[in-house]
């Protein structure tokens, strides 16, 4: 709507509004509006029709203003669209731990037992070893071990047998010193291990002299 339009058509309802108050006896610019209106009818209509009039000069600024930006949202409607799309997160799998070396561990728990770490070496036997050969009873174990009168227990040749997923058999040569005199004895002991996942450890299930 023309520019000039909107403002004669904003003047001409603010004038019927001021008829519809005042009843006329006023001037506006060189326009004089006789005082002689004293009807309510036409001063509702007067008032009705200067609210159209303001309406229209005013409603139709609005829409315009509204189509010039057909594409801006209002603050609370926007959203982002123009960031790039990330791209998905990859969550890799936990890496299994590798196995421990089972001739490592036979050596260690013989040298342990040598020590007389008897609590650590208790630990590396499995449960059905404990409960086989000494009733579960760690005391029966250590005090099996201590009549021995071990002076020194060497591990030698530790060679991998066989292993799986879940055992390994290890053939060790040990050389038992005992007694008050510390007498050498030698033997060759073949060893079957299973494998513990929680600790990640192998635990020694059966010994056997060859």
């Amino acid at each position: 709507m023309p520019e000039n339009l909107i403002i004669s058509l904003f003047v001409f309802g603010a004038v019927l509004i001021l008829i519809s108050i005042l009843g006329g006896g006023f001037k506006i610019f060189s326009i004089a509006v006789s005082s002689n209106i004293s009807s309510p009818f036409i001063r509702i209509i007067a008032f009705v029709l200067g609210m159209s009039a303001m309406l229209l000069a005013l409603v139709p600024n609005m829409i315009s203003n509204a189509l010039t930006n057909p594409t801006e949202l209002p603050a609370f409607l926007a959203t982002e669209t123009s960031q790039p799309d990330l791209p998905p997160t990859i969550v890799s799998d936990t890496p299994v731990p590798l196995k421990p070396d089972p001739t490592g561990f036979i050596v260690s728990y013989w040298q342990n037992v040598s020590a007389g770490r008897f609590e650590i070496s208790w630990a590396q036997l499995s449960s059905r070893f404990q409960h086989a050969m000494h009733h579960d009873d760690y005391f029966d174990y250590a005090r099996g071990l201590q009549e021995m009168q071990i002076c020194q227990i060497l591990p030698s040749d530790p060679i991998l047998a066989a292993q799986d997923d879940h055992s390994a058999t290890v053939t060790v040569h040990l050389v038992f010193q005992t007694g008050a005199q510390c007498i050498a004895n030698e033997y060759d002991f073949e060893s079957r291990l299973v494998y513990d996942g929680v600790s990640n450890s192998w635990l020694l299930d059966k010994n056997m002299i060859k």
